[in-house]
């Protein structure tokens, strides 16, 4: 799986330009005066490209990411995940958790060599 970090970076970084260009328009623009609208309207275009190029990278990061997603073990796709109460990673639960399983959910526990302990209360 590649490295997706300079990517999301890439993507940041041109989602903050737009950014930036916007905040420099709108300065320009509030100042009030013709010059100012004049100069808010040039900066047109420097925003229409940091757009595209915000666009085009926000794009390439999804790509790679979706592009990522993709895995070669496809029999993964069509099994069921291991039930942890038959692989043995859980053999002992507290007597208040087992009793917060349902029925079947129990069985299968203790089928499996589950052992359920009672909590020790300091009177």
């Amino acid at each position: 799986m590649p490295n997706l970090k300079p990517y999301y970076d890439a993507a940041l970084a041109a989602d903050a330009n737009v950014q930036r260009v916007m905040a420099q328009i709108d300065q320009a623009f509030n100042l009030g005066t013709p010059e100012g609208q004049a100069q808010a309207l040039s900066l047109r275009s420097a925003l229409d490209a940091a757009k595209a190029q915000a666009k085009s990278a926000n794009e390439l990061y999804v790509s790679m990411r979706d592009a990522s997603l993709v895995s070669d073990n496809g029999v993964s796709n069509f099994t069921a995940p291991a039930d942890p109460a038959q692989d043995g990673s859980q053999k002992q639960m507290s007597r208040s958790a087992f009793e917060l399983l349902d029925p079947q959910a129990r069985i299968v526990f203790l089928r499996a060599g589950g052992e359920v302990l009672d909590e020790v209360r300091n009177v």
